[in-house]
């Protein structure tokens, strides 16, 4: 449907699961402690098998003669060369102990392998749980949250909004292809036709009417989408209404964009905008909210915003008296921030009765080839 996370336009890819692996930096580090530590080991053990060899015949001469501490003494202090016995088998002691340190680490790592794949499969288990409450709600409810793990910008918002209503004509069958492709298209038209340096002939007249269908969309596409970010340069933004067919009073369909709860912070103590239209789209994509396979016939979509009365917007016009029909199909798209994330942070929550409705001045009318 649309482009988790992030199924991240944004969107997520899963890769082979029966595709090897390289071995991660984890598993090399603990390969080098192991081999480190069973060096260590082979080290000391070649120290202690040298002391406790047979004797020789020279120490049998000095047990019978009575010097063999003499003569033992004077060997470590030679292999040690001039460090004091007594210093050198505390170190030989340190060495077997830091040895069975390392060498126990590197166990103790390697046993979390298997820990981390049950950790992970976990961490798979509770995403499809969440996923499977997402698909739940979208259904029974009409209702898609998404919840970001801190504060975004007030100009994250708009995007939100614009990127939403993008998709939804789209996918609600108003748009021949996506908003991105039309002014890609579109573009490509203009740059040909003033390249053409001989005279072409005169389009078709359904050739004719496409294209000044198209251009007439995109016009009044981008003019909505530039009013509303003007908008939320002037005022809080809560509420988005996408009103589709029959009228702002009783539309055919209704999607709801519901910022309420989001908190609002502004440069490094928001999180990017970029992350979180991520996603938001992968939650949308997971819902399959806007999807249907029936056909649907061409309407008009007007937008309608809950602002501040005071905001001193001049395009969009106050409709005091609305209210949010109620017998109709309504999908509501709620973002929001976890308040975990907000913990120490003074609540600047507004007054939603000096809000009022507003509404474009003309409604998006869509086209199909």
């Amino acid at each position: 449907m649309i482009p988790s996370d992030e199924r991240e336009s944004p969107y997520v890819q899963r890769g082979d699961a029966g595709r090897a692996s390289a071995p991660s930096g984890r598993d090399i580090r603990i390969a080098e402690e192991s081999s480190v530590g069973c060096s260590l080991l082979r080290l000391c053990g070649d120290f202690d098998d040298s002391r406790s060899r047979a004797p020789s015949a020279e120490v049998h001469e000095d047990v019978r003669t009575g010097s063999v501490g003499t003569r033992s003494e004077s060997k470590n202090a030679a292999v040690v060369k001039g460090v004091p016995v007594e210093e050198h088998r505390a170190r030989n002691t340190g060495d077997k102990e830091n040895s069975s340190e390392v060498v126990q680490d590197g166990a103790e790592e390697k046993m979390s392998g298997p820990d981390s794949c049950v950790t992970a499969s976990r961490n798979n288990t509770s995403l499809e749980e969440q996923d499977a409450e997402v698909v739940r709600k979208a259904r029974e409810e009409g209702r898609v949250d998404v919840v970001f793990p801190g504060a975004v910008t007030q100009d994250g918002c708009y995007r939100f909004v614009s990127e939403i209503l993008k998709c939804v004509l789209y996918q609600r069958q108003q748009l021949p292809m996506t908003y991105e492709q039309l002014v890609y298209s579109q573009r490509q038209q203009q740059a040909a036709a003033q390249e053409r340096e001989a005279p072409t002939p005169r389009p078709s007249q359904s050739a004719d009417m496409d294209q000044r269908k198209r251009r007439q969309t995109l016009q009044e596409l981008e003019e909505v989408l530039q009013q509303l970010e003007a908008l939320f340069s002037l005022s809080r933004v809560p509420r988005v209404l996408l009103s589709m067919g029959g009228s702002v009073v009783l539309p055919k369909e209704l999607y709801e964009i519901n910022m309420e709860a989001l908190a609002l912070a502004a440069g490094a103590q928001s999180l990017p905008t970029s992350s979180c239209l991520k996603q938001l789209f992968r939650t949308l994509f997971v819902a399959d909210l806007l999807s249907d396979t029936r056909p649907v016939r061409l309407m008009p979509t007007t937008v309608l915003a809950l602002a501040h009365r005071e905001c001193g917007v001049g395009w969009f016009r106050p409709k005091l008296q609305y209210r949010v029909p109620a017998r109709v199909k309504h999908q509501m798209i709620a973002l929001s921030t976890d308040p975990g994330a907000c913990e120490g942070r003074a609540a600047d929550e507004p007054d939603w009765q000096d809000y009022v409705w507003f509404q474009a001045p003309f409604a998006i009318k869509g086209y199909c080839i």
